[in-house]
Formats: C-alpha cells, structure tokens, sequence
C-alpha cells in the first residue's frame, strides 16, 4: 500500500476507528498510522514478557509519538449485552453524540463486513484472552482532532471465533473496560509520521480494512 489510506471508518488490526465528517484525509490516515504502529509494538512486547499490561503499554507507544494520554477511566462491566453493544453505550454516556454516531455507523457496517470482522477478531482473540479499542475522533481546530479511546480486556469461558456481537451472557470469565479522551496534535506529529508509515507498512499492512459507511 502506497495510497493514502483515509477512508472514513477501517479496522485497523484490534481496533475500530472512525470519523466525524470535516476531517483531512492527511489528519486520518495519521491516526490510522500510528494506532497500526503503537498495536504493532504493543503486540511485540507482550510475545516477549516486556510488558504485562496491555493498554498501559499501548498508550505509552501513542505518548513516544506526541499523543496527549491522560490515565483512562476504569469501570468494571456486567457481561450481560454484546460487547459491541456495550461499547457503543459507554462511548455514548462518556463522550456524546458527537463521537457516538461515526463509531455506530462503523459498527453497523463492521457487523456486515465479513473480511474486516475475520481482521478484527482473530486480531483481538489470543487463545481465551482477547482486548480492542473503539477509536471515535473528531475534529477541534485546525491541528487538532480529539480522540475517545475505549478499550475492553476480557477473558472467555470456551474457545470461540466470534465475539463482538455475540448474544451469550455465559460467555465471559472477566473483563474490564477502559476509556481515555486523547489530543492529537498533527503539527507535532509530523516530525514521527514518515517513520510510523514506512514502519506500518513495512510489516504488513493486512491488518488495514476499509468500512464503506
């Protein structure tokens, strides 16, 4: 892949991400880049014992990159609607309207898109423990686009190939929810963006999938 890629909503490897209208293409295919680049890394150190906590890692690979990263929000959810479902809910009570809608198009459109979900689940299961992000952003300012972070780490009763949307209270053992508002300041960022590309798409770029919405 040598194009831009800005679509408006994508799988990249574990994690949603989506837009409001209003952002550039550059601003986009930033964010897809680096989320690619710190999941990259965060898989990396935790195949090698570097790090036992898997968001804690992740979010400290977005501060090496200039991302603003306050410490998230920890709540402890009832394993009771899909975690599709709940993650669309806690993004809305958190962060509003404003981050809600993109990431339930690109749910909706996850949801029918079967090639993007194989990407995003087999990404995010690892045996019986699996984790994501849901990744809503919009725009404030010219240099800057603001970013809800929810991250959901869960481990599962049985072994299985689907989970997202999966109607089965038994399903899971445990899990935890977190969530963080980020600023992104693309200025700043430029001195890291032809590095983090060169390097996502040195490795794979499988991991990438357009959701048309």
């Amino acid at each position: 892949m040598t194009d831009v890629f800005a679509p408006a909503s994508a799988v990249v490897g574990a994690s949603v991400v989506s837009f409001a209208a209003g952002l550039p293409a550059s601003h986009r295919e930033d964010i897809y880049m680096s989320t690619a680049f710190a999941q990259q890394s965060t898989r990396a150190a935790m195949a090698d014992g570097l790090s036992g906590d898997w968001f804690d890692y992740y979010c400290n690979k977005l501060k090496h990159l200039g991302w603003d990263v306050p410490r998230p929000q920890t709540f402890s959810p009832e394993p009771v609607a899909p975690m599709g479902s709940k993650a669309l809910q806690r993004i809305k009570a958190s962060l509003g309207e404003e981050f809600y809608l993109p990431m339930r198009r690109a749910m909706a459109e996850l949801e029918r898109n079967l090639l993007a979900m194989e990407v995003f689940e087999s990404t995010s299961l690892e045996a019986d423990v699996g984790c994501f992000q849901m990744i809503p952003c919009v725009m404030n300012g010219a240099h800057k686009v603001e970013l809800g972070v929810y991250h959901r780490r869960f481990s599962i009763q049985r072994e299985i190939s689907r989970f997202l949307f999966l109607k089965n209270e038994s399903l899971e053992r445990e899990s935890i929810e977190q969530l963080t508002a980020i600023t992104f300041n693309t200025l700043h960022y430029a001195t890291f963006r032809e590095k983090v590309k060169k390097a996502v798409l040195s490795q794979s770029s499988k991991y990438l999938r357009e959701l048309e919405i």
